[in-house]
């Protein structure tokens, strides 16, 4: 149950117990770069409180601490009942800003920024892999610090990702929590969805090198390429699965300077990342606090593999008289059967 829940002044001079009139009350965790928000509704009897935006929100559940936040939008309807929108500090993370970068760790671009955004952080797992040198310009902290956690993630297989603790922001390295949770038919699940698809696969990558003769007048005022002095050399690598679902074929331009063996390397990564479904499951289950993205549980249905250490990528916690959860799971191989990628 709600045991704390309050609007406070962003200058926290004055502050409002809302806990009795709180309702549809839903928080949502992402990985997938996207600040932690909490929705709800503020039913009155009488007179009605519409709160400023950017005013503060804390709420607890059970006594826990949950979520602390800042109001972002606001809507006030007829019916006296106020609808609010809530992000956790991670939001500020969306301050766009022009950076160069010299080489360094996740770590290195996580306390920058947040010093920057005026955040209260701190690093927990400290990543070692030093990402290259990179200039940014006019992109979010998120998508400099995406940047750099997908380099990591590239190079060492470790997955690194920023968790609102609160009112402080942590820089984790996934799982945050292997959570002694079974969810199943037989332990908190109401139900699932098993999906999978290959909208965004590729089994045939090639990588691309123009090459341009170079006009003997000196004056060359032609914006597009001329047929006549463009040709294009080109490696090429194709996947197991172009017999089982054609041919999906993207073009990547070479790297700067990259020799054909370089080229040859650079087609064998990507196909790697791109030569696979695409698979999701989505369970709705009890709902807990632990179950959050970031962390991992175990999932357990009759008939399919059991999957350990299965990793949260999205939840969404619904609290009411049922307080339950939604769950987006990372799958890899599920199925029990053929699973006919």
């Amino acid at each position: 149950m709600i045991t704390f829940f309050q609007i406070w002044s962003r200058d926290k001079k004055k502050g409002y117990d809302v806990k009795n009139i709180v309702a549809n009350l839903k928080w949502i965790t992402d990985l997938n770069f996207s600040a932690g928000q909490l929705d709800f509704d503020l039913v009155y009897q009488d007179k009605t409180y519409l709160p400023a935006l950017g005013s503060i929100v804390k709420f607890y559940w059970d006594h826990k601490k949950v979520f602390y936040g800042y109001v972002f939008k606001a809507k006030l309807t007829h019916e006296k009942a106020v609808s609010i929108t809530a992000y956790d500090k991670s939001r500020y993370l969306k301050t766009q800003d022009s950076i160069v970068w010299k080489s360094g760790t996740i770590a290195d671009r996580f306390n920058n920024v947040c010093k920057r955004a005026g955040i209260s952080h701190k690093v927990v797992d400290k990543p070692k892999h030093k990402v290259a040198a990179e200039v940014c310009d006019g992109k979010s902290y998120f998508d400099m610090l995406k940047s750099a956690i997908k380099k990591t993630l590239k190079s060492t297989d470790h997955m690194y990702f920023i968790y609102a603790n609160y009112s402080k922001l942590e820089l984790h390295r996934a799982p945050r929590k292997k959570l002694k949770i079974i969810i199943g038919d037989k332990s908190g699940m109401t139900g699932f969805t098993y999906s999978k698809d290959i909208d965004n696969t590729a089994n045939v990558v090639k990588i691309i090198q123009k090459n341009e003769k170079k006009s003997k007048s000196k004056s060359a005022t032609a914006k597009s390429d001329d047929p006549k002095k463009t040709s294009f050399k080109s490696v090429t690598k194709k996947g197991s699965t172009v017999s089982r679902w054609g041919k999906l074929q993207i073009t990547e331009n070479k790297k700067n300077k990259a020799n054909h063996a370089q080229m040859v390397k650079q087609a064998k990564n990507t196909l790697k990342q791109k030569n696979k479904a695409n698979k999701s499951l989505t369970i709705d289950c009890i709902g807990n606090l632990d179950l959050v993205a970031g962390n991992s549980v175990e999932v357990k249905i009759k008939g399919y593999k059991t999957i350990k250490n299965c990793a949260i990528l999205k939840a969404t916690h619904n609290f009411g008289t049922d307080y339950t959860c939604q769950l987006e799971l990372k799958v890899a191989s599920w199925l029990a059967n053929n699973s006919g990628e």
